[in-house]
């Protein structure tokens, strides 16, 4: 062992002979501070860092973590001529309030990618979500994001790091979203909603997600349980719908009537806390069956 005061040999014991003779005549103590053994004339190791000049801030060593690297060199590949993209962008850097509010705390919350034109014009928002995002207070977070991005009319892609990166999947989800520019903006906020305006926010957030999927090929309710037209459970079943119902008679009729009266029903009961948990409760189960029979959840486009 080694002496914990000179570093000289000392055996079994923390101090070596000679410092121990020291401690013996009091020159040598234990800090009760630092718990540490130094002489008595010279500084707790304890005041020393104490002394040392802190800092409150400093920089991050980078503005995107590696996994966002490896999607942020993709959307650069397959980004069009005339875009620019920008990580890490706050909302209320290219979103502003209409009401002059005091506080716009909802906007202070950053995005992991803006995607703009060369004159900074923002045009799309991609998120890279992980397992993080299934958490209750993440969800209710990213309902908020894609809520204030539906009413400035700005298009919103989500891509899951769960299914790795995709260049060709995420060229064509950017493509679509330009090429859907202007969309239409979507009330959230407002005091009273008509209720006809619930139609068209769950219209609207397929178009936004998957802009070139005509009306009659939208999962309403799906959509609306879960949130976004493009996550696990809701491509699960758009896999499902394409490629084992399309192909049998009962099936074509099961969708024709599904898509007869599914907008009505979200319509009416889109906005019902009640109606999303049953619905939710239901489609789980649905969900649960179809995984167990080989239906995959990965990232889906639909036929055209």
């Amino acid at each position: 062992m080694k002496c914990k005061v000179c570093g000289a040999e000392s055996g079994k014991y923390p101090l070596c002979k000679e410092c121990n003779k020291k401690r013996e005549m009091g020159e040598i103590i234990k800090c009760p501070k630092c718990q540490k053994w130094h002489s008595v004339n010279v500084s707790c190791i304890e005041d020393l860092e104490m002394s040392e000049e802190k800092f409150r801030y400093e920089l991050k060593s980078s503005l995107v973590t590696k996994n966002e690297m490896e999607y942020l060199n993709c959307i650069k590949a397959v980004l069009p001529e005339n875009c620019l993209v920008q990580a890490q962008a706050n909302l209320a850097s290219f979103i502003v309030r209409t009401d002059n509010a005091r506080f716009q705390n909802e906007l202070y919350r950053n995005v992991d990618f803006l995607i703009t034109d060369t004159a900074y014009r923002p045009l799309v928002v991609v998120e890279i979500n992980d397992q993080t995002h299934l958490t209750k207070e993440r969800r209710e977070r990213d309902r908020k994001v894609v809520k204030i991005c539906e009413e400035a009319g700005i298009p919103i892609i989500k891509l899951w790091t769960s299914y790795g990166v995709n260049q060709e999947y995420i060229k064509k989800r950017i493509t679509e979203a330009v090429s859907s520019l202007p969309i239409k903006r979507v009330p959230h906020f407002i005091k009273e909603k008509e209720p006809e305006k619930e139609m068209e926010k769950v219209t609207q957030s397929v178009q936004t997600t998957v802009p070139q999927a005509s009306k009659k090929t939208g999962c309403y309710v799906a959509t609306c349980v879960y949130g976004s037209y493009d996550c696990p459970q809701v491509w699960m079943l758009r896999r499902f719908r394409d490629e084992n119902l399309r192909k049998k008679w009962f099936g074509r009729l099961f969708i024709k009537q599904y898509y007869a009266v599914s907008p009505m029903l979200v319509k009416w009961f889109g906005n019902r806390k009640l109606f999303k948990t049953i619905g939710r409760k239901c489609l789980d189960v649905m969900i649960l069956q179809l995984k167990k029979a080989g239906i995959e959840d990965t990232p889906y486009i639909d036929l055209e």
